[in-house]
């Protein structure tokens, strides 16, 4: 009897734990589907098996869009790039819809000219196009072409649309004084090498939630004025001061996450100018360690 026991556990190849599990079927780590929306975009991709925790690279890219190019893809249907194409991702324990975002792969040398060619749709079926800067090296004239391209477009005639702005690309270190005023983007994706927000660099847009990047030590006088439509704000622990009016009439700013302590945030609010700032420093201050002005 105990030969034909020995025969039937070598045949079958498990082994019998203590408690009655299967090691074999205990070790397996579970599976996840990412699913691949096209959002507007034709064309189909099969949804791809992830196994939770182990990297794996995106499938390649397949849809298309008329006029648009292929960004990469975001985790909501209106939501910024947050993967590339064919970039290395990690699952969690559940399943993921990624997004395909559209819009203008330029260079510094044609953005304007390619900014001033978008297409317009209609008021109720207004353009959305992301502009992504591919240039690791951009001038502040270039910047404020650029700039200037999207005001002229945001206000011609009849044209319908939201434009966001993706400089991730790049290796700006700083954005010079009113780069962007009154250019009424949508969205902005800032790159990781900024270190300065120059005078009213962003003055009167119409983003609603901003990240800005880890290496930012100072936010300039201007920086933000205007931008009402501004809700969430991500600060780095990286700032050392803020200037005079850099967030006034940002009436809508309700949540700054801030990625420092609650007594880094205080050491900054002594160089948060008083002056035209008391929509930012009212605001819930989500500290690494707790809240501050809120629950």
């Amino acid at each position: 009897m105990l030969a034909c026991i020995l025969a039937l556990s070598l045949a079958f190849t498990f082994t019998s734990c203590s408690n009655g599990s299967s090691s074999d079927s205990d070790d397996e780590k579970p599976t996840y589907t990412v699913t691949f929306n096209p959002n507007g975009g034709t064309g189909t991709m099969n949804p791809q098996i992830f196994t939770y925790g182990e990297p794996q690279k995106l499938s390649p890219n397949k849809f298309k869009m008329d006029s648009k190019d292929f960004l990469g893809w975001a985790k909501t249907s209106g939501g910024n790039i947050a993967y590339d194409d064919n970039s290395e991702y990690t699952i969690g324990a559940a399943d993921v819809t990624l997004y395909a975002v559209w819009g203008k792969l330029v260079n510094a040398d044609n953005a304007a000219t390619v900014i001033a060619g978008l297409e317009g749709g209609t008021w109720e079926n207004p353009n959305v196009y992301t502009i992504k800067i591919t240039d690791k090296t951009l001038t502040a004239e270039q910047l404020k072409e650029i700039g200037t391209a999207l005001y002229t477009k945001s206000r011609e005639n009849k044209w319908y649309g939201f434009l966001s702005l993706d400089l991730s690309a790049t290796e700006l270190t700083e954005i010079p004084e009113k780069a962007f005023l009154q250019s009424h983007l949508s969205g902005l994706i800032l790159p990781d090498s900024l270190e300065a927000i120059g005078i009213g660099a962003f003055q009167n847009n119409d983003f609603e939630e901003i990240v800005i990047p880890d290496n930012v030590k100072t936010i300039a006088d201007g920086g933000f004025w205007g931008c009402s439509s501004l809700t969430t704000i991500t600060l780095p622990a990286s700032l050392s001061s803020i200037g005079a009016s850099a967030f006034k009439i940002c009436v809508s700013l309700k949540t700054v996450n801030y990625k420092g302590t609650k007594a880094q945030w205080e050491t900054l609010k002594a160089n948060i100018s008083t002056t035209g700032n008391d929509e930012l420093t009212g605001a819930k201050i989500i500290c690494t360690d707790g809240v501050i002005n809120g629950e």
